[in-house]
């Protein structure tokens, strides 16, 4: 935690932009996703019409790609060595 605070101290307009894409992409996810749901609930098609123009404009998928970009925390997958059947163990 001491790490976040200097970091926010000696840095704060780089701390600033990762909390506001944080933050963003906090509200984005979660708003679409209830957007969807509500376009799906309603029996007209022109919201369907409407958020698919939006969801598929250029400046949308920029944005998200940003976001999920930017706001992501990629791990790497631990790769594990699995032993062909019928291989000698070196525990004999």
């Amino acid at each position: 935690m001491e790490f976040i605070i200097q970091f926010a101290s000696q840095y704060p307009i780089v701390a600033s932009i990762l909390m506001v894409v944080g933050v963003l992409r906090l509200i984005n996810k979660p708003l679409f996703a209830f957007l969807n749901a509500v376009v799906v609930a309603t029996p007209t098609t022109k919201d369907n019409e409407i958020l698919k123009k939006v969801e598929t404009s250029k400046a949308y998928q920029y944005i998200s790609f940003l976001l999920d970009y930017l706001g992501s925390v990629k791990v790497p997958q631990k790769v594990v060595a699995v032993p062909k059947p019928g291989a000698q163990s070196d525990a004999a």
